[in-house]
């Protein structure tokens, strides 16, 4: 849901963003943190996401 959700509000295809996010490490965020992410509002998690990419070389956000 987050991968559609992302690739919506950044009008990217869903393969795109399955990508950017692979390749900056928020696949790899969401995997590691959803025990607490998935608790938290979309919109919270979508720009926590924006920020793990940016801090992995992403310039989306």
């Amino acid at each position: 849901m987050c991968i559609r959700l992302f690739a919506k509000r950044f009008r990217l295809s869903l393969q795109a963003a399955a990508s950017y996010l692979c390749d900056f490490k928020g696949i790899r965020f969401l995997d590691e943190c959803y025990s607490s992410e998935h608790l938290l509002p979309v919109e919270d998690t979508l720009n926590d996401l924006v920020v793990i990419c940016k801090n992995n070389g992403g310039t989306i956000g």
